[in-house]
């Protein structure tokens, strides 16, 4: 009976910090959407953003260490190796895309705002999946 009252308990923490981090993550981007439409440093939006995101990815990943047993940690660990990889090649490649844009444009802010978005948006993916677990 205690085992099965521990079990709930720890579904139900999971369960409502799944959802104030869902909450969190859509609060997150309707101020990165405000931020845009009223600003003129869009740049700037987008890095506060982006920092948000990841900010919020490390804490989701630290609650999920700490409420999974030790096999389902190992298989998120291994997770998000594999993901961490793919997110260094991606970034890699965005990286060398605005470099190649900032010898062709006259205002290199833009290509770095949009290199920036996107960096955001694999992070979000990434927080998507999490939540979802």
């Amino acid at each position: 009976m205690r085992n099965l009252i521990l079990i709930l308990s720890v579904f139900l923490c999971t369960s409502a910090y799944s959802q104030t981090s869902k909450t969190a993550l859509d609060t997150l981007e309707i101020h990165y959407q405000q931020c845009l439409s009223n600003s003129h440093q869009m740049y700037n939006c987008a890095v506060i953003y982006y920092k948000q995101l990841d900010s919020l990815l490390h804490n989701t990943l630290q609650h999920l260490y700490s409420s999974l047993n030790p096999g389902r940690q190992q298989q998120l660990q291994a997770e998000q190796s594999a993901w961490e990889e793919k997110k260094e090649e991606y970034f890699k490649k965005i990286d060398e895309r605005v470099e190649k844009m900032h010898k062709r444009t006259m205002e290199g802010l833009d290509d770095d705002m949009i290199s920036t978005d996107n960096k955001a948006s694999f992070i979000k993916q990434r927080l998507a999946t999490l939540l979802n677990i």
